[in-house]
């Protein structure tokens, strides 16, 4: 019985009829492919790991009690990993990142003024910049760009404009603190002169003695007030780091997109068969 396809024995011998054209085409395509490898654009890859730190080390009393400071741990948990995660994906650092690293230029980002165009490099640089946090509560930060310095230097930057982000919204809750402590000591103050005054001038005995109360009252306040002052400027001058770097991120010594060993055995495969293919093709079209 007549039939249109090929069995296992005549495909064998098609393609051993075949065995130089087969090769010849795959050779061809192999030089193919590693001439369109030595002109393609290779991309750069760095990578850096960071750990979060413990939220609870920017709390000030750590600084005047070494009970409270042997409690916290200097790494964060899931949740300090998590903040970092949302400030790091935030347009504030892309937006930082673009300025800083002239990414406008970089990518060449087109645009009616130079608003849109920030915001448009914003999209190209979500593409390069990865950010994740993995299964053991750190953060992977890794870019891959055509400069190898320029993709170490996205990495290094984000993790130190993180650090600064969270350090300044801890000075900022401090500088607060403390502006608002020094206006009630100021008040105190104002309000121990009155009571100073007042007892100078009164003769009845139980109303000095209540004066001297409310004076000596006042005084410890203003003392534990001053305390606490103290503390909050010291805690502004030793804010405690945000994040630990584990792994600093390094210039890549050689390119790792397109890699040429996968490039030329994906030209292989193909090209093989692609070739095979068409040499049955080819013989069953002239057997007809």
């Amino acid at each position: 019985m007549n039939t249109t396809s090929f069995n296992l024995e005549t495909v064998i011998l098609v393609l051993q009829k075949r065995f130089k054209q087969i090769i010849i085409f795959v050779f061809i395509s192999l030089i193919v492919a590693s001439i369109a490898f030595i002109w393609s654009t290779k991309y750069y890859r760095s990578t850096a790991l960071v750990i979060p730190a413990n939220s609870l080390l920017a709390d000030k009393s750590r600084l005047s009690n070494a009970n409270i400071q042997n409690l916290y741990a200097f790494t964060g948990n899931s949740d300090d990993a998590e903040t970092l995660l949302g400030i790091a994906k935030s347009d504030t650092i892309l937006y930082r990142l673009v300025d800083e690293l002239s990414l406008v230029d970089y990518y060449r980002s087109k645009g009616k003024n130079d608003a849109e165009k920030r915001k448009n490099t914003i999209s190209l640089l979500q593409k390069d910049l990865q950010i994740e946090k993995t299964e053991f509560n750190q953060l992977r930060i890794m870019a891959c760009t055509k400069s190898p310095e320029l993709s170490a230097n996205m990495v290094n930057s984000t993790i130190e404009t993180i650090q600064q982000i969270e350090q300044q919204m801890w000075k900022l809750v401090y500088q607060k603190s403390t502006n608002k402590i020094a206006q009630s000591v100021k008040e105190l103050e104002n309000e121990y002169e009155s009571v100073v005054d007042s007892i100078s001038k009164t003769a009845v005995p139980y109303k000095k003695e209540l004066l001297e109360t409310k004076r000596l009252a006042i005084l410890e306040q203003v003392k534990q007030f001053q305390k606490s002052e103290s503390e909050l400027r010291l805690a502004l001058e030793t804010t405690p780091p945000t994040l630990y770097t584990i792994e600093k991120a390094f210039p890549s010594a050689s390119a790792d997109k397109p890699l040429f060993l996968t490039t030329i055995a994906t030209a292989f495969f193909i090209s093989l068969v692609f070739a095979m293919i068409g040499a049955l093709v080819f013989d069953k079209n002239q057997r007809h």
